[in-house]
């Protein structure tokens, strides 16, 4: 049937030529505006710098604004707390132990939730009455504290700055020593209560690192000879910082002005800002030359720019024009074909109003496709989660899709689990405790933070999941003391009473369901007369003379076998060797036990081999079973070493086997590709085998599916038919296994970038 719409030679043209149009167009604009660029590149250069310079200064200003009110929000909350009032009224210098409790008291309720700004180095309160003084990880006599200015001990300090009347005030100090490092700070004094004007019981001492000031002007001191300093509300320097490090001087600026001044023979951009609020100036000097270095650049290159624009501006817009109109004449081409609908009479949708449709149905598509998925997400979690902890995975890679799968991020390697189960004394509805876990599971969510997953098991069990990063010792034990404090919680805030159990740390992702093997274990070892427990499996496994051989790990090891995964076989052996000889002190009958259990691991898994029956059930290296002598049937040496050696036995065997069945595969999918209806199925049935399996098999083998094998065979000979063939390209579609030519058109296009008749006319055009 004779197509009214048609896009040929001329259509192909004219596309060619709008293309080549709007680049002539488009070379001789930036020729016009680089002619006028220049003349305004000194002040766009200027306003650029001050309009920099002062969006860094107005940024540190509104952040240290924000320091500032904090500062004095905080000395009010302490002038206003009644506890801190009566402790400061009260004790004495004498420091009974109710007065050292109250100390404690102070700091663990008020200090420590106070101090929240990253700015903060540290925040201290002063008693006077007591001499105490109090800050979030000490408590000293004001004559004790081991922090010192310069050479001056910080009581000292102290009490020279309250007498000086140097109360309110921010103070710059030089060489302050914390007991560990020598920095400088900025400190600020209030007395306690606030706005006192006679004679103080206390004071609030609120140290900032000076550095983490000057950071915020890193993007101000990248030019060499750059500096950016803070005055006071009397012109007095509290910060100040330099590219080289060498000595600030003060200049006059106007404050929020740009203006240029002359210091030790350099002619410097001077950018100020002033805090209305707090009454500080903000000021940063930028050298002269370097601001206006980008100018002399650009006039440098402006007419070089020109001139090679106007040289290869023509060359490029006709390559530009035909590498561009190619691929959506190529477009035009394809869709033809689907301009209407069969049967379809009257006028012909436009090309573009065909592409604008399927665009608009993709689109409808994958939203309606992304909807879905995100609904059924939990639940893929869930099963992501239930497979990972009962060591469902085989191989890590394998585990890391199905976590990507699941959009679920293990941040970090070293990982742990720890079983929470909630206590309750009779029946609980099941409303109630489903209720009851969700609000666990966000409290545990918002509290052990970033690396946290948790995972909702049968009836009163919830799994938590935790990544974290080194020291792991140091780490591990915080994560315990969270979960210490959790508990407290639930029990205070919910009314659920817990009890948990702690697996240990590993440094591999597969190792997940190690921990919560263990986890499982100190739950279950748990004190039944405790209310609430938290079992560390680490501390109770240390004192059990039980050996560890639990069906699970079991099952794993009879697993590792029978794949012949001699990898994983040998992990599973060096944990549980860990588990029975490192951590656990077994007497020699425990240990008979445990090689006995391993023994008929070995009988169970030479019992079902289809490989040994050939062998009498002899065990490999000619050893003998169970009734060996008792010297070595007591050897545990020698269970590990017969299993190893009948997983290699079986990866040998199945490597060969694999062998075979690839290349059979492959030749009947080579002799049966021009059947249109070949498919796994029929491939599987020739080979007795599932669908899954021959799927499985030929993606591990070949690195790519039996669809994308299948399909690279046909068009490789649907290639050669082009070159030699002058056949049509239905015909050629039929003789290589395709139903119709319009399926045969969207592999060829998908996997070429171009159509069979495209592909074929240049194949002749090279050969002429």
């Amino acid at each position: 049937m004779k197509r009214k719409w048609a896009f040929g030679l001329n259509g192909k043209r004219k596309l060619f030529g709008k293309f080549l149009l709007s680049y002539v167009l488009i070379l001789l604009i930036p020729l016009m505006v680089g002619a006028h660029a220049y003349y305004q590149t000194v002040q766009v250069v200027k306003d650029d710098a001050a309009e920099l310079n002062l969006a860094v200064l107005e940024q540190s200003e509104e952040a240290l604004n924000r320091l500032l009110t904090e500062i004095r929000d905080i000395v009010s909350l302490l002038s206003l707390d009644s506890d801190l009032l009566n402790v400061m009224l009260t004790a004495d210098a004498s420091w009974p132990p109710q007065a050292v409790y109250k100390f404690s008291q102070l700091q663990k309720n008020e200090l420590n939730m106070l101090s929240t700004n990253q700015l903060f180095s540290n925040l201290f309160v002063y008693l006077e009455k007591s001499e105490a003084v109090i800050s979030g990880d000490r408590i000293d006599k004001l004559d004790s504290q081991p922090i010192k200015i310069g050479d001056v001990p910080f009581g000292l300090w102290l009490e020279d700055t309250i007498a000086g009347e140097r109360m309110n005030r921010y103070l710059p100090l030089s060489r302050v020593y914390d007991g560990r490092t020598t920095e400088d700070y900025v400190a600020y004094v209030s007395p306690l209560p606030a706005g006192t004007n006679m004679r103080t019981d206390g004071a609030v001492v609120i140290l900032i690192k000076e550095s983490a000031i000057v950071r915020m002007f890193d993007r101000l001191l990248a030019e060499e000879g750059s500096f950016a300093y803070i005055l006071n509300e009397k012109e007095e320097m509290i910060v100040s910082a330099s590219a080289g490090g060498e000595r600030v001087e003060t200049v006059s600026a106007g404050a929020g002005k740009d203006s240029f001044v002359r210091m030790n023979g350099t002619d410097m951009f001077i950018t100020s800002v002033h805090s209305p609020g707090s009454g500080w100036t903000y000021v940063a000097g930028l050298p002269a030359d370097s601001v206006f270095a980008k100018a002399e650049y650009i006039k440098r290159i402006n007419w070089s720019i020109a001139l090679a624009a106007i040289a290869f501006g023509c060359l490029a817009a006709l390559l530009l024009a035909y590498r561009n109109s190619k691929p959506i004449a190529e477009l035009l081409d394809s869709i033809k074909d689907f301009a209407a609908a069969p049967g379809e009479t009257g006028k012909r949708a436009s090309a573009m109003d065909v592409i604008q449709k399927a665009v608009h149905e993709i689109i409808t598509n994958n939203r309606s496709m992304s909807l879905s998925m995100k609904q059924q997400l939990p639940l893929l979690q869930a099963a992501c989660f239930e497979k990972m902890l009962k060591s469902g995975f085989n191989h890590e890679i394998e585990m890391r899709a199905h976590l990507s799968q699941a959009e679920v991020s293990i941040i970090w390697d070293n990982v742990a689990v720890a079983v929470i189960q909630i206590q309750h004394a009779g029946y609980m509805p099941e409303e109630e405790l489903t209720a009851g876990k969700a609000r666990m599971k966000r409290l545990l969510l918002h509290e052990l933070g970033e690396g946290t997953f948790v995972h909702d098991l049968k009836a009163e069990k919830l799994a938590v999941v935790f990544s974290f990063r080194g020291p792991e010792e140091e780490v591990f034990e915080r994560r315990v003391g969270q979960l210490r404090q959790l508990q407290e919680s639930f029990l205070g805030e919910l009314s659920l009473m817990t009890s948990i159990g702690v697996g240990q740390a590993y440094h591999r992702v597969m190792d997940v369901w190690r921990s919560y093997n263990e986890a499982c274990q100190a739950l279950e070892h748990e004190d039944p007369d405790a209310a609430q427990k938290l079992a560390r499996y680490d501390c109770i496994s240390r004192h059990s003379s039980h050996y560890y051989y639990p069906p699970d790990v079991e099952l794993k090891v009879m697993n590792a076998v029978r794949a012949g995964d001699t990898e994983e076989l040998s992990r599973l052996l060096e944990h549980i060797e860990t588990q029975n000889i490192g951590v656990r002190q077994l007497s020699p009958w425990r240990k008979k036990q445990l090689i006995a259990e391993m023994q008929g691991t070995l009988q169970k898994i030479s019992g079902q081999l289809d490989y040994l029956s050939g062998d009498d059930g002899a065990l490999p290296d000619g050893q003998g079973g169970p009734e060996a002598d008792a010297a070595e049937e007591y050897s545990y040496a020698r269970v590990p070493k017969q299993l190893l050696a009948v997983c290699e036995r079986i990866k040998r065997q199945k490597t060969s086997k694999y062998e075979g069945m690839l290349e059979g595969m492959k030749a009947y999918i080579v002799e049966n590709y021009k059947d249109s209806n070949l498919s796994l199925s029929m491939l599987a049935a020739e080979y007795k085998q599932s669908e899954t399996y021959v799927s499985t098999f030929l993606k591990e083998q070949l690195g790519v599916t039996f669809s994308e094998y299948l399909e690279r065979l046909r068009l490789d000979e649907a290639c050669q038919l082009l070159k030699e063939e002058k056949l049509p390209i239905g015909d050629i579609a039929i003789r290589v296994g395709y139903n119709s030519d319009k399926s045969f058109r969207r592999a060829f296009k998908r996997v070429f970038g171009i159509q069979p008749t495209s592909y074929r006319n240049e194949t002749m055009a090279c050969s002429e």
